[in-house]
């Protein structure tokens, strides 16, 4: 084992210093504390229990670097690519901002520019650069803390509502790239903003997109986020979200796969305001080879607050899925309602689901509940449908939509789910 470990360690090592010429985004101390944690932190492997069905190896196999500045957006790809949505726009190529493509908000009691930005004006505080410590414990955490690149700062005074969502568009180009965005949300108390946060990949792309988002929801606000990867090539995906919440604050987040070579999303939420609420829903249905993970965490440490959290994934062909769920309930957090529920469907023999939901309660004044599900389509109800006269290709169709429905049912625009929907249905053939 120790032998194992050491290649990895050499090969995490490689991988770094290909990194080192990317254009640093000025968060000096953040970027200190990312280097030396690198030092320290082991790298993921399957001896790790967090990791022991995603591990980074065949990533680290291919050396990566950073790209340069783009001159223009890419053509050939909408800077929205959503049909008929009205947003603002940050939008990135390979982590960063291209100005001519964005469209950004002016108002009173609102900032919304590139990160960059807002480091240069001093927007954000030395010594504030991070809330999350995800750097401090986490090796993927260390390299974007380390070598993070640009992305949204969007910060709302209390009781400002943002009239149209922010659309943050990542799209990554060319060969073994790599991309650190990061991002940073807080919105006063009972401030409200939609945030839509879109991956794409042209088909030749390669490499690795290391994001994070950080958002602080304050008394009373609400912060609705709506999360689709849609990723041709062969990138690797990470991505973490640490939300805090104050006092009878919403926050909700909708998490689509919709295509991606290699995806490990992390979401981790911590209530710390009673009467807070939290929705945590997604979808995901790989085919081919694709992997993807969801490792979701639910922190409630105060009374009276409220969780509701549901993942449906439809594996085919050769997929692999992960599915991690921890609810933590604390010895203070009383009269704490909290759902979890993971849903799977293995559509063909040689794909598979790891699946592991986990409540942790330590009050007892609670009412929590879990459950997880494994299986295949239904035999009965596709005999069902065949026999009214339906194909059995648009029956599975008419069954993976209602299967999946009420997870794209609730996002927080008709336009984004309308068009997860269309590309689903382009892919899997449901037309």
């Amino acid at each position: 084992m120790a032998a194992t470990n050491d290649i990895a360690t050499r090969q995490a090592q490689n991988f770094v210093a290909g990194l080192a010429g990317a254009t640093p985004l000025g968060l000096s101390s953040l970027s200190d504390e990312g280097r030396a944690a690198l030092a320290e932190l082991p790298v993921p492997t399957r001896r790790s229990e967090r990791w022991k069905y995603s591990p980074v190896t065949a990533m680290l196999a291919s050396p990566v670097s950073s790209a340069p500045a783009p001159k223009s957006w890419p053509e050939s790809v909408p800077a929205n690519p959503v049909p008929g949505l009205d947003a603002y726009r940050v939008v990135l190529v390979n982590g960063h901002v291209v100005p001519e493509a964005c469209d950004l908000p002016v108002a009173d009691g609102v900032m919304c520019m590139p990160l960059s930005q807002a480091v240069k004006e001093g927007r954000i505080a030395p010594g504030d650069e991070d809330w999350t410590g995800y750097h401090k414990r986490e090796w993927v955490g260390a390299v974007n803390a380390a070598h993070a690149q640009d992305g949204l700062f969007l910060s709302l005074e209390s009781g400002t509502s943002l009239d149209r969502p922010v659309l943050v568009h990542h799209h990554v180009t060319g060969a073994d790239v790599a991309s650190c965005p990061r991002h940073r949300v807080c919105l006063g108390d009972n401030a409200r903003a939609e945030v839509v946060l879109w991956s794409s990949a042209s088909n030749q792309a390669s490499g690795m997109v290391n994001a994070v988002l950080e958002a602080r929801v304050g008394a009373g606000a609400r912060l609705g986020l709506d999360k689709v990867q849609h990723e041709h090539g062969s990138i690797f995906h990470l991505a973490h979200e640490h939300v805090t919440q104050g006092k009878a604050s919403t926050f909700r987040i909708h998490t689509l796969t919709v295509q991606g070579h290699w995806v490990r999303n992390e979401l981790s939420v911590l209530q710390h305001g009673s009467g807070a609420h939290t929705v945590m829903h997604g979808a995901y249905l790989p085919k081919g080879s694709e992997h993807v993970d969801n490792h979701t965490t639910m922190d409630h440490t105060v009374p009276y607050c409220t969780s509701s959290e549901l993942y449906k994934g439809i594996l085919y062909d050769r997929s692999t899925g992960v599915f991690n769920g921890k609810v933590f309930v604390r010895q203070d957090a009383q009269q704490t309602n909290a759902y979890q529920q993971n849903a799977n469907i293995v559509a063909d023999a040689g794909a598979s689901i790891n699946a592991k939901p986990e409540l942790e309660i330590y009050a007892d004044d609670v009412k929590c509940s879990h459950g997880c599900t494994v299986g295949q389509f239904d035999d009965e109800a596709l005999f069902y449908l065949k026999s009214r006269g339906i194909g059995d290709r648009a029956a599975r169709a008419l069954m993976v939509q209602a299967f999946i429905g009420d997870v794209l049912e609730g996002m927080g625009s008709s336009e984004v789910a309308d068009e997860v929907a269309s590309l689903l249905a382009e892919r899997h053939g449901w037309m």
